[in-house]
């Protein structure tokens, strides 16, 4: 059998948790004997300097189907172009009739409008599609466009559940990340439906990496936030934590390790207090495997101040997996609710109660959890992932 996944990301080098998902979900399948391909259209100003596959497609910035007059848009306008552009539509056909797949799979519904032309006008041998998302979009995409025209936002919003609604409705097989977005796929009448959370990748902790972040931290005591620059990150994690980090001692740090760092200060909320919370936050920026393994090692918690979103969350899985102290909302722990409780692991939507835990897991009067390693083994790609090949191979 022949899968390709229709992404909007290049996934050879993953950096954030679409492309985690989808180079663990190609790795899944030929693990089980099944010959994967993963394509993206992608952007070109965002995936600057990284590595991309061979038969990904870029979606220039001048193309004139990235006018769709609101920021946060231009993956909804990647199907358009995809499908309309006369010389991308002609690449990506050529792309699909040389690698002849039985099954497309659809990461998100952003290039549905190219399968479907594929389809309508019979232009690739016949395949089944499967419909893959980390999120139920249209809520989230409301969320992520507060502030913009309304007339415009509402439009958008209702072009996006139409997407989405036709493509579960058009899907041989959905794959949903929790069981919640499962039921709204079954709502609007989606078929054969399969759940596979979100996981992570074992990592190897090595020593010298964990002595050079202890020496760069000056051996401070502090919390791990890992997370992408996206927006409503950085809302998540003001929600929690202000109005300040003033809570924390001098010598205590909330250390920010991804592309959030870069506009974690931009908030209004961040501002107020901006010389307190300057000074107890230590912005890393993206890191490698290996030393985002070396700041899991050193860290005292793992705080996951997520608010917004569907889905469930990759940063999630490796708090869970390090065994470590880890202090989260209710948000971020779905799509892990029918897992056992893990012992050290703390939910609570009170921001009070949040900083709170946080303070005391710095302070050491937090008990430390136990050793569950074949318990937390449960979040790992290998696991959440192991039921797609045999379900796909059922079409």
């Amino acid at each position: 059998m022949r899968v390709l996944h229709l992404t909007t990301y290049p996934v050879v080098v993953p950096r954030h948790g679409g492309q985690a998902r989808v180079a663990n979900m190609v790795r899944v399948f030929e693990a089980a004997g099944v010959i994967s391909r993963a394509l993206a259209v992608y952007e070109p100003e965002h995936y600057r300097g990284e590595a991309l596959g061979p038969h990904d497609v870029p979606f220039p910035w001048d193309s004139r189907y990235r006018d769709t007059g609101l920021a946060y848009c231009t993956d909804i306008a990647t199907g358009d172009y995809a499908a309309g552009d006369p010389v991308a539509w002609a690449r990506l056909l050529r792309e699909v009739i040389a690698f002849r797949p039985d099954v497309i799979q659809l990461e998100q519904p952003w290039l549905w409008p190219f399968v479907r032309r594929l389809r309508a006008e019979s232009a690739a041998p016949a395949f089944r599609v499967v419909y893959s998302s980390q999120n139920v979009e249209a809520p989230l995409k409301l969320r992520m466009l507060d502030g913009q025209p309304e007339d415009r936002v509402e439009r958008m919003v209702e072009r996006i559940e139409a997407l989405e609604r036709e493509l579960v409705g058009a899907a041989d097989l959905t794959i949903a990340v929790t069981e919640s977005d499962a039921q709204t796929y079954r709502a609007w009448g989606a078929g054969r439906i399969v759940v596979a959370p979100n996981g992570i990748v074992e990592r190897t902790v090595d020593p010298a990496r964990v002595r050079e972040w202890e020496t760069r931290l000056d051996g401070k005591r502090f919390a791990l936030f890992v997370g992408s620059a996206y927006p409503p990150n950085v809302r998540g994690f003001w929600q929690m934590f202000a109005p300040s980090l003033a809570f924390l001692a001098p010598d205590e740090r909330v250390v920010v390790a991804g592309g959030i760092g870069g506009i974690i200060m931009e908030l209004r909320e961040a501002r107020v207090w901006e010389r307190i919370n300057a000074s107890r936050l230590e912005c890393v920026g993206p890191q490698s495997e290996a030393d985002l393994a070396a700041l899991l090692a050193l860290a005292s918690c793992i705080v996951l101040p997520i608010t917004i979103g569907g889905g469930s969350n990759i940063k999630t899985a490796e708090a869970i997996f390090s065994g470590k102290l880890v202090v989260g909302t209710t948000t971020s722990f779905r799509g892990y609710e029918g897992m056992p409780p893990f012992p050290g692991v703390h939910s609570t939507d009170d921001p009070a109660e949040f900083r709170g835990l946080v303070r005391r897991a710095l302070d050491g009067t937090l008990p430390q959890p136990a050793p569950e390693r074949n318990v937390r083994r449960r979040v790992l790609w290998s696991e959440t992932l192991k039921m797609l090949p045999a379900a796909v191979e059922a079409l």
